[in-house]
């Protein structure tokens, strides 16, 4: 298993935080120097992605192709498994056990996402017990935003690759953790409970954080500046109620250990 977090060659405090994490837990990785705005809209370019309709802010986009950077090297250099991490995040129990091995990981299991924002979530009903812990695999049925902790095949690698390639661009967990899971075949699995969690979650919206993130700020700007209105406010609305009312009934928290 390859584990690698995304992280700004310049952002001190997180690298310092990431070193004393995966430390603690003795979780090889890593760093992989996150792009620049310019440097991704550079990248998306030679990789003749379609910006003119993307729906994304500079920070976004260099996020998205960060992302997208580590899925075509995983690709480029035929790498079986890869661990993708944000540097923000926390680790749980088991994170040796399963971090450091792919021998746990069945065929079928191509995308694995093994981080919880704490948020009621639909999944399967149907577990599958990973071998050597107390945790399960549940098909997700419904969104499980952010882009913290996902393990993929190379297989899964080539999905993901694949998909960006013809669709319109969002902010990266829109894509990956909702549209695909509603639109596409490929079983997208969660981990319960899951294994990271990023400061922001763990710590609560109001807290004052160790690592903070610009993009939080440019994220909720440009939903500002996109707010639907008129009909399709209604539309969305309605799609809105429907979407709780099954949540009520079916949907779960993930929880953190």
């Amino acid at each position: 298993m390859k584990n690698i977090v995304i992280s700004l060659e310049s952002a001190v405090e997180r690298r310092k935080h990431i070193n004393e994490e995966f430390g603690k837990h003795k979780v090889d990785f890593e760093f992989f120097d996150a792009l620049t705005p310019d440097l991704a809209k550079d990248f998306a370019n030679n990789l003749g992605l379609n910006l003119k309709d993307a729906k994304l802010t500079p920070g976004e986009l260099a996020c998205m192709m960060s992302h997208v950077a580590i899925w075509k090297k995983t690709i480029d250099e035929n790498i079986p498994y890869v661990t993708v991490f944000e540097d923000d995040i926390y680790l749980g129990e088991d994170a040796e056990e399963l971090l450091n091995r792919s021998t746990w990981i069945k065929p079928e299991w191509n995308i694995i996402k093994i981080e919880t924002v704490l948020k009621k979530i639909i999944y399967a009903k149907k577990s599958y017990n990973i071998q050597g812990v107390t945790r399960q695999l549940h098909q997700l049925k419904s969104k499980h935003l952010g882009t913290g902790g996902y393990i993929l095949s190379l297989k899964g690698s080539h999905t993901f690759f694949n998909y960006i390639n013809k669709t319109i661009l969002r902010p990266l967990d829109e894509l990956i953790f909702e549209e695909f899971i509603l639109n596409y075949d490929e079983p997208i699995y969660q981990m319960k409970p899951a294994l990271c969690i990023q400061e922001i979650i763990l710590a609560g919206p109001d807290a004052d954080l160790l690592l903070p993130s610009l993009l939080i700020n440019e994220r909720k700007d440009r939903m500002k500046a996109n707010k639907t209105t008129g009909f399709n406010k209604v539309r969305r609305e309605l799609k809105r109620v429907a979407q709780q009312t099954k949540k009520a009934l079916l949907a779960k928290e993930i929880a953190f250990k």
